[in-house]
């Protein structure tokens, strides 16, 4: 509820700063946007990760954690990019979603290696 009327507030200034100052407005709307993000990551999305991956805390390996961060950091990807792109930045936004996608697959090189490895020595033999 608390976050609720933070985000109000904010929404309240930036109609003030539209109207007193519109020269600024881009700045300061890409300065709330991402200490927004940032909390609202923070407070909300990683606690709720950690719970979903305690959850799952059964699954043997790290696929579990792996998913979780996949997930987190695509929503993450998804987010910016969408207020890049509203900004009117869209190869921008385009080039930050496959660098994001670029670190997913990084982190799943390992992992699927092992696994790629595991099933063709069951298929070999």
């Amino acid at each position: 509820m608390f976050t609720l009327f933070q985000i109000i507030v904010i929404y309240v200034v930036l109609l003030i700063v539209a109207y007193v100052a519109p020269g600024l407005k881009p700045i300061l709307y890409a300065a709330i946007f991402f200490i927004l993000l940032l909390y609202i990551f923070s407070m909300f999305l990683l606690p709720f990760s950690q719970t979903i991956i305690e959850l799952f805390g059964i699954v043997p390996g790290p696929y579990v954690k792996l998913l979780v961060g996949s997930a987190l950091l695509f929503v993450l990807s998804e987010t910016v990019a969408m207020h890049i792109r509203e900004e009117g930045y869209g190869s921008i936004a385009s080039l930050s979603q496959l660098a994001m996608k670029i670190v997913i697959l990084t982190l799943w090189i390992p992992h699927l290696k092992a696994m790629i490895e595991t099933l063709s020595s069951l298929i070999t033999k």
